[in-house]
């Protein structure tokens, strides 16, 4: 009451100073003038909160603006750090959300779960997958179809798609008004010409879908066989079996379904899907995804690289592109494996022509001459090495023959200065020693 009567100026309207005033309520000036910046600075926090509050609401309607729907919190929180590099908590994120009166767009429950819809187990394929869909990347493909409709008369639609259970990206893709075969191959045939080079050679890869009868079809099954896909099935009325697919679809309508609800044709429909899934595999950033989206997360594992704007002060634009890493890599692996398969070949070869008696004699023939013209070499290098040497030595015993019979004292004492021996003929052997060795 003190502190407010001074800074309110009415200490000087009845004429006392400051310092009178401290004295008549007994508090010290030190405490006043505290007051007084602890209050101008909870003024400050309290403007720069609500400065911050609303820079974080237009980042919010950016977000649903960029994504055609309201995510949840968790998302927000994501595309707030990776768009404006912004750290929020989820609970801040949630009482924003509440302030501005909006509410995430969640999957309903699946109202056919524990449902059984038909009786042909017979013709199923054993569940290989198991749920393990984190086996490894591009191992396990997940697929599923499902129904949308459109327009004002609500027209039905059918989507199919394939969907990397490791990664979450959804790497094929088809719409069609018709809910049959055409659809799934449609759909696998636009999978393989993007991603074909990524499926791993060397490992299983798994297609795991339900029992419908598109994918108990003779066509979709010879379809993988001719590209190598074993085929898996979840059991009868057991839709967790397939459960990240299903996520994806109840999701996907959760957040567009209005949208798609709003579109007057077929083509429509196919472009507004197109560029959901486009924001799926490149914009949508999930935790268990290291803060990535699912296109980044397959280039992350693959080249083992963390996909930044800025290394070490270099900017990403200015090395190689992981996408060209990725091209390089897989093309040396399938050149490693063409070699393999080569060798493998010509062993094959080897070993069924040296199976008669005959081509086994005349491959050892072949052999040893190869061997004995190999020492051939060897022992002309010999000989020529022995006749240097013969020669060496017969000079030897001319210059001993020179030593004691030729040479005067005053030669014998020039040669104990090895610089001399050059002037004499008869001792210039060293120079033979010297080309040998």
């Amino acid at each position: 009451m003190a502190y407010d009567y001074i800074k309110r100026g009415k200490a000087e309207e009845n004429g006392y100073t400051s310092t009178k005033v401290f004295k008549m309520f007994g508090i010290s000036s030190t405490g006043y003038y505290n007051y007084v910046a602890r209050k101008e600075d909870r003024n400050g926090k309290l403007a720069a909160q609500r400065k911050d509050e609303s820079y974080v609401i237009r980042c919010f309607k950016h977000i649903i603006k960029r994504l055609g729907f309201v995510p949840g919190k968790r998302t927000f929180r994501r595309h707030m750090f990776r768009r404006f590099n912004y750290k929020i908590s989820i609970s801040r994120t949630s009482k924003i959300m509440k302030k501005m009166q909006i509410t995430a767009q969640l999957p309903k429950k699946d109202a056919y779960k524990g449902q059984a819809t038909h009786h042909h187990e017979c013709m199923a394929k054993p569940n290989l997958v198991n749920r393990n869909f984190k086996l490894g990347v591009r191992q396990v493909i997940l697929t599923d179809i499902t129904y949308i409709h459109y327009s004002y008369y609500r027209t039905p639609a059918y989507m199919c798609a394939f969907k990397d259970a490791y990664t979450t990206e959804i790497l094929g893709h088809a719409v069609s008004s018709k809910m049959d075969v055409a659809l799934i191959r449609e759909a696998f045939n636009n999978m393989m010409d993007d991603h074909k080079s990524e499926f791993p050679k060397d490992l299983e890869v798994y297609c795991h879908s339900d029992q419908g009868s598109q994918y108990l079809s003779t066509t979709f099954k010879q379809l993988l066989n001719d590209n190598d896909f074993i085929q898996s099935m979840s059991r009868r009325g057991n839709s967790q079996d397939n459960a990240p697919m299903e996520s994806f679809f109840g999701r996907m309508k959760a957040e567009i379904i209005d949208i798609i609800a709003r579109c007057k044709n077929l083509d429509t429909v196919k472009q507004l899907i197109n560029g959901y899934i486009n924001m799926h595999n490149n914009e949508r950033y999930q935790e268990n995804l290291a803060a990535l989206s699912p296109s980044e997360f397959y280039t992350y594992k693959v080249t083992g690289q963390y996909p930044l704007d800025n290394y070490y002060g270099i900017e990403a634009t200015e090395l190689m592109s992981l996408e060209q890493i990725i091209e390089a890599k897989l093309e040396m692996q399938e050149k490693k494996k063409e070699l393999k398969r080569e060798r493998q070949m010509i062993n094959e070869q080897q070993s069924r022509l040296f199976t008669d008696p005959l081509e086994i004699i005349k491959r050892d023939k072949k052999k040893m001459k190869s061997e004995k013209k190999k020492w051939d070499k060897q022992l002309e290098l010999v000989e020529k090495q022995l006749a240097k040497i013969k020669d060496v030595l017969r000079r030897i015993d001319d210059a001993l023959r020179f030593y004691y019979n030729e040479a005067t004292d005053e030669i014998k004492e020039q040669l104990k200065d090895p610089l001399n021996w050059k002037n004499h003929t008869q001792l210039d052997y060293y120079k033979d020693i010297d080309a040998l060795y």
